[in-house]
């Protein structure tokens, strides 16, 4: 009989393996010199982050199933639905190094083949709550929708506005998604995409007009622009190729 685990149970030996109550589970262990297998679980190293965070890693690369979020370890655990979408994953932080919450994430293949986790047990009920919660997220973000995104323009700003000015006044309307900032006729505008259109709406109270796009498309994560349900995109200058893709 196969035995499932709660979050809470799991520990890492020197291997960055994964242990029950200092017991390996009964996947096959493997030498420390022996490096793992594609398998569907990406075992990420040197992480710092919230449930949410660690489920908006993988997502870009394909379907979660399942994840533990070690933090006292700074180690997290993703299962994917297919072995490829682990593998983009893994070839991409390889090529690619992701920084998180200030902090370089490694991934590797995990020895497990999957990750059997307990439904009952109360932290892996949180766990799937930020699942779902994390998967809708980003789905919406994809699709987007008519009224989902605002274009705001600053006259006589008297205080430079940042991606974090304009993601704290905004949050307050609704879910923030993503942002693009640029400069055009010599006025600082942004694009903000909101969850629904219920938060645009109240956020056009401030005489903000809707933008006639249905969703954006950030390639960076830095200063200009920002996506906030992919944290694995790289930080670079953006601003030039989104402004020509966008029409400005």
């Amino acid at each position: 009989m196969k035995r499932t685990f709660s979050g809470d149970e799991f520990d890492t030996n020197a291997d960055g393996l994964v242990n029950s109550n200092s017991q390996m589970t009964d996947i096959t262990k493997k030498s420390r010199s022996e490096p793992a297998l594609p398998s569907r679980v990406v075992h990420l190293r040197n992480i710092e982050a919230s449930e949410l965070e660690v489920v908006q890693l993988g997502l870009p690369f394909g379907r979660v199933t399942n994840f533990l979020n070690l933090r006292k370890k700074a180690q997290a655990f993703l299962e994917f639905d297919a072995t490829d979408s682990a593998k983009q994953m893994v070839d991409y932080f390889t090529s690619m190094p992701a920084m998180l919450n200030g902090r370089q994430v490694f991934a590797q293949f995990s020895n497990h083949g999957e990750l059997r986790t307990d439904p009952t047990n109360r932290t892996n009920q949180q766990a799937h709550v930020a699942l779902v919660q994390a998967t809708d997220l980003y789905e919406t973000a994809q699709k987007g929708g008519p009224n989902c995104v605002l274009r705001v323009s600053i006259i006589n700003m008297l205080f430079p506005v940042t991606i974090d000015v304009l993601y704290q006044i905004f949050s307050k309307f609704g879910t923030v998604l993503k942002i693009i900032t640029f400069t055009k006729n010599d006025k600082f505008q942004a694009l903000i995409q909101s969850k629904d259109p219920i938060g645009a709406a109240q956020a056009k109270l401030l005489q903000i007009e809707y933008s006639k796009l249905h969703s954006l498309t950030v390639k960076f994560n830095n200063d200009k622009s920002r996506d906030y349900t992919n944290p694995t995109l790289p930080s670079g200058e953006g601003t030039i190729s989104q402004q020509q893709e966008l029409g400005m």
